[in-house]
């Protein structure tokens, strides 16, 4: 099964996450590198696990967490659909089962508000958990 301690050391999305960072921060938007993943990642843990949900499930939350902002390095406008795509191919070269990648593909492609519904329990997981990092130390 994979985790998200394989997920955080995936070359591809270790580069894709932070060359999205980068392009987010050329245009003047707020931090989206590891402590805004790492975050949402563990709210999105445990929201679920809180409300009695199984450990398996809640990993998928934490990993749909990390992943959610993936879709920067391609572009800010529709980047929750533009990243569940880029997950895809990652995680089933990984090994995962493709009923939990469409899981996390889609938490991500519908974590914003403009586009997007809580469309499983782990995508309000990641929904909730984003929007609740109003951390100061966002603002570049």
């Amino acid at each position: 099964m994979i985790t998200l301690a394989d997920v955080k050391h995936n070359p591809a999305i270790e580069s894709f996450m932070k060359q999205g960072d980068t392009h987010l921060e050329a245009i003047g938007f707020t931090e989206h590198g590891n402590r805004h993943a790492g975050l949402v990642s563990n709210i999105s843990r445990n929201i679920l696990i809180r409300l009695g949900y199984d450990q398996r499930l809640a990993e998928l939350a934490a990993i749909a967490g990390f992943l959610h902002d993936i879709g920067n390095v391609v572009t800010r406008h529709d980047h929750g659909q533009t990243g569940a795509l880029i997950v895809t191919n990652i995680l089933a070269q990984m090994g995962m089962d493709y009923s939990e990648i469409a899981i996390v593909m889609g938490a991500i492609g519908n974590h914003e508000e403009e586009y997007g519904e809580p469309v499983s329990d782990v995508s309000a997981a990641v929904i909730l958990a984003d929007k609740s990092d109003v951390h100061r130390s966002r603002v570049r």
